[in-house]
């Protein structure tokens, strides 16, 4: 289905799928559907665009520069046509476009137009970077009234740098106007050159301002339009001389004297595609973070050059986001960036839909590896060391683990820290990330190594940041397993058993859970209950294993949960061996349906006794309405003089209910089939589906079986075909064998569903219709194309259609667009109709 913003008016459709001979015919025959087109179709007809262009109607070209859909590409294409002949209908039109009105061959032909619009435009202050060069060739080509009108526009602006006003003062006195200007506006210096009277004077302070020393002043003082200000500043001047904006930013740069280039200028001049890389790097130094993220060449170099420590994490982060891939290569940095710790923290994470910085992520990562199995390898000490160099250490990667395997480190985890809540978010910077990184890159065996030694916060951080690995388990266990045989080993070890923080990982996998089990660590096993991966076998192994009271504090005091930690389930009731916890329990899982809370009472009397069940049923929940049915049917029980015989026909009633062939029976027999799936059924899933497989059950219960806990792939495949009969009238008729056509010459298109959605579109997704039937037998056409324009897979049979019936005439299109407002019958009679009366 397509996302687009629907057309308001679904005449488009037939201007998309129109195959005719003369376009200029359709463009003066119904130009307020063609414009319609050109401003929102995301398919613009190749023929409509060429004749629209060629029209020499600027109010085509606005619609097509207004169309989101109009991409660079196709701007290039406009520019190159529109170029080719006379620009003056489209000066408003290239002037408002920001991509149009940005480039050289553009403005070319727009200053030689010589247009006040055009003048306006490349005066304007701030933004836009028009040069002086082009200021001048189009007042050449104005005329003296429109020179003198533009620098006493200027001059009105005392903000205006002082290039813009001498520039001006040189404009009125080529005019002989200069004794007209209003000195009170002018900056101080350059009053001080107008009250000189010296015309070379003049002169040359105009030519200084408004070349490469203007430009160094203006990039020193503030500017309230930011980067953009600048950038137009540069603009202005066509060739800089870099060699003197080099000299000049190393002199701010480096302290030694003057105003400094602030972040914007220095962004602003790195941007610009003819910085030189000296230059580029220079301004780097003072602000790495700002030239990172607008520099228009993107290297290693950058990423190693000298820059304010503080800021080059951030930096990097920017460099590799920008430029992996697309400049800087992942095996050199692995290799040759002499910033280890941000390049490492920065490459921790693999880009997900860029797939050239994707590669050589990869590619780092190759490189990484077998640098870390090389030096460091499964030797915990050079791993310390390692960690310890990383607060502090500038050098390469190879450096870095040259010098941790050289020098390796006992003692404690160097900055050891504890490990965070359970429920607190987790994040990583500076060291910790760098480290994530190489642990990632580790062998197994270099994991296995570690996790005796590695601190609570770093054993988190290899669980919750690191890559699966299969091997984790069974290292948690083990490294649990051999902590030592004294109480007091076991006690230390239990700080930090990396069984427990994995257990806190989201996503385990049940296998993972299930040798996680075996840790001999109560905590651990809390952990693994709360664990949405648990299955309810695994929480009934942990209800056998820990005290029922642990679970319930944990649960108190985590009432938070993250995403990945679940809640209390229905079949923890049947598992809880303590009545008081279990009363406790009943008030916060929800128990619906008869027989499920049957199968709740007979567990209640095996395991407490008659008695704890009839307390059950003067406490709440059992006393809401929603537990009406089963109550009174087994207070009806308890009242029997036969507790025995009560509780055999309990059971016998719980047998059938919850047995296979009863729920069979179930599904077949009951009506209510959402509240069904509602219901707390321990569903039979392999039985039910061979049954289904042996006759199917109605597409009125497959459709809401995703509702219901553990539903196998099967069935939810199958959900998404299936029409409940609910939904609409038209739905029931066509699963009941009713001819499409019957139905769609009975049934509106414009008729929606119970959910608000449009009965006819989803009748095709689901395969009950297809649009050639619609567009054949259901009416009126206008409604249908409502609908077919919502669903991409309808526009080919309608282009077959017009292609069969109109044969390429723009008369019959003319007609059938003037016809379609008001025409009462199917699409397929419109086109027809329209055909055989234009001949």
């Amino acid at each position: 289905m397509s996302l687009y913003r629907r057309p308001a008016d679904v005449r488009v459709l037939l201007v998309e799928a129109a195959e005719v001979d003369d376009w200029d015919r359709l463009l003066s025959g119904a130009a307020e559907v063609c414009l319609a087109a050109l401003r929102r179709s995301p398919r613009i007809p190749e023929g409509l665009l060429g004749s629209s262009l060629a029209a020499g109607e600027p109010a085509f070209v606005d619609a097509l520069l207004a169309n989101e859909h109009v991409g660079p590409g196709m701007l290039d294409w406009i520019a190159g046509v529109l170029g080719a002949g006379d620009v003056r209908p489209y000066i408003r039109s290239l002037l408002a476009h920001p991509h149009l009105s940005s480039r050289a061959d553009v403005r070319e032909r727009l200053v030689a137009t010589g247009d006040p619009g055009v003048a306006d435009g490349a005066h304007a202050t701030g933004v836009g970077g028009w040069s002086w060069r082009l200021r001048r060739e189009v007042l050449a080509a104005a005329g003296p009234a429109e020179a003198v009108r533009q620098a006493c526009s200027i001059l009105q602006d005392g903000a205006r740098p002082a290039s813009d006003q001498l520039y001006a003062l040189l404009l009125l006195h080529e005019h002989g106007r200069l004794g007209e200007v209003p000195a009170e506006r002018l900056r101080p210096e350059v009053a001080e050159v107008l009250a000189g009277g010296d015309v070379a004077a003049l002169r040359g302070a105009a030519e200084r301002a408004m070349g490469t020393d203007g430009l160094i002043a203006e990039l020193r003082e503030p500017a309230p339009g930011g980067r953009a200000q600048y950038a137009a500043a540069i603009a202005r001047r066509e060739r800089p001389d870099w060699t003197a904006l080099l000299a000049a930013a190393g002199t701010k740069t480096r302290g030694q004297g003057g105003k400094p280039v602030g972040k914007d200028a220095a962004a602003a001049l790195a941007a610009h595609p003819d910085c030189p890389r000296e230059l580029r790097d220079l301004l780097y130094f003072r602000h790495p973070a700002a030239v990172a993220e607008h520099a228009a060449r993107l290297d290693l170099g950058l990423v190693t050059a000298e820059c304010v420590e503080r800021s080059r994490p951030k930096a990097v982060k920017i460099l590799v986001r920008r430029g992996l891939g697309r400049g800087i290569g992942g095996a050199a940095l692995a290799t040759e960036a002499s910033a280890a710790v941000p390049v490492l923290e920065a490459m921790r994470v693999r880009p997900g839909q860029d797939a050239a910085a994707a590669r050589e992520w990869d590619a780092f990562t190759k490189v990484l590896s077998g640098l870390v199995e090389e030096h460091l390898g499964d030797e915990v000490r050079a791993w310390r060391a390692a960690r310890a160099l990383l607060g502090d250490f500038t050098g390469t990667i190879p450096e870095l683990l040259v010098a941790a395997a050289s020098a390796p480190l006992d003692g404690e985890w160097p900055d050891a820290a504890g490990h965070p809540a359970t429920s607190a978010p987790s994040s990583l910077a500076g060291a910790r990330a760098a480290f994530v990184t190489m642990l990632e890159a580790a062998p197994d065996a270099a994991h296995a190594a570690l996790l005796p030694h590695l601190d609570a916060r770093t054993l988190h951080d290899l669980y919750r940041f690191c890559a699966w690995r299969p091997a984790w388990p069974e290292q948690a266990v083990a490294t649990a397993a051999a902590a030592g045989d004294t109480q007091a080993d076991q006690a230390a070890a239990a700080v930090l058993a990396p069984a427990r923080i994995l257990a806190g990982r989201p996503h385990l996998r049940t296998d993972a859970i299930d040798r996680l089990l075996d840790a001999d660590d109560p905590e651990t096993l809390v952990t693994l209950f709360w664990h949405a991966a648990a299955t309810d076998d695994q929480r009934a192994r942990i209800w056998s294993s820990v005290a029922a009271e642990s679970l319930f504090t944990c649960h108190d005091r985590t009432s938070d949960l993250p995403a990945h930690l679940d809640s209390w389930r229905h079949h923890d009731l049947f598992a809880c061996p303590d009545a008081a916890i279990f009363r406790l329990m009943l008030k916060r899982v929800f128990v619906l349906g008869q027989v499920p809370q049957l199968e709740l009472f007979l567990h209640v009397w095996r395991t407490w006794g008659p008695e704890e069940v009839a307390a059950m049923l003067d406490r709440p929940p059992v006393t809401y309405s929603t537990y009406h049915r089963s109550r009174e049917q087994v207070r009806e029980l308890l009242a029997r003089p036969d507790r025995a015989a009560a509780r055999a026909e309990l059971e016998a009633l719980v047998a059938e209910g919850t047995s296979a062939q009863g729920q069979i029976a179930m599904w077949r027999s009951r009506r209510d089939r959402a509240a069904l799936m509602a219901e707390s059924h321990r569903w039979h899933w392999p039985e039910l589906l061979a049954e289904h497989r042996r006759e199917p059950f109605d597409d009125d219960l497959v459709a809401v079986l995703p509702r219901a806990s553990g539903c196998p792939r099967e069935f939810l495949d199958e959900a998404r075909t299936v029409l409940p009969s609910w939904q609409h009238q038209g739905y029931r008729l066509l699963m009941a064998g009713t001819p499409a056509e019957q139905v769609l010459a009975g049934i509106s298109p414009s008729d929606t569903d119970t959910a608000g959605r449009p009965w006819l579109t989803i009748a095709v997704q689901h395969g009950r219709l297809t649009w050639e039937q619609v567009l054949e037998h259901s009416r009126p056409a206008r409604r249908v194309l409502e609908r077919l324009i919502l669903d991409d897979a309808g526009r080919e049979p309608l282009a077959a259609l017009m292609r069969d019936t109109l044969k390429g005439s723009p008369d019959a299109w003319l007609l059938a667009v003037s016809m379609l407002p008001d025409f009462t019958g199917t699409v397929s009679e419109l086109l027809r109709t329209a055909g055989l009366a234009a001949g």
